[in-house]
């Protein structure tokens, strides 16, 4: 049974077609809008694992009684600590061994997802946690091409990302 009159062409889209041109769409939308600011994503993932891996260190430097120090690059970083031996004074504390905290999955030695990442400390000093929780704030700026993160850490300890 014919639906139009005769002669009359019938134009235009089902509502099927006009379905799928949308899933299309939609889907294009979404992976644009995922590749959009990935650098600094993973930039801002990095900094957040950077936050916890010092706030570990802070810990285990308290309880421990040894300072362990950061050791940043622009491929990653990693922390060390002096190692201790049994009944050994404080004198040959400088010749003992180093632990790299290889075995530590917190504190081992990682590289930066973002890539190379350019590193600004401010101040510019070594940077060591030890038995004190209270210290001076820093700010790390991270940058990655055109990606830039900045951790803080305030004089009580705590830390932040923008």
């Amino acid at each position: 049974m014919p639906t139009s009159a005769p002669g009359n062409s019938e134009r235009g889209f089902t509502l099927v077609e006009v379905l799928v041109v949308l899933v299309i769409v939609g889907i294009a939308a979404c992976m644009v809008s995922l590749s959009v600011g990935r650098g600094e994503n993973r930039l801002r993932a990095d900094a957040q694992r950077l936050a916890d891996a010092f706030t570990v260190a802070q810990s285990e430097a308290r309880s421990d009684g040894r300072p362990i120090r950061w050791l940043p690059s622009g491929q990653g970083w990693s922390f060390e600590r002096r190692g201790r031996l049994p009944d050994l004074g404080a004198e040959e504390d400088e010749a003992l061994p180093v632990d790299t905290m290889e075995r530590d999955g917190v504190l081992r030695p990682q590289a930066w997802s973002a890539g190379p990442v350019d590193l600004r400390l401010d101040p510019d000093r070594p940077l060591v946690f030890n038995t004190e929780w209270v210290a001076a704030p820093i700010t790390l700026t991270l940058l990655a091409g055109d990606a830039r993160v900045i951790l803080q850490r305030d004089a009580a300890g705590r830390y932040g990302i923008r």
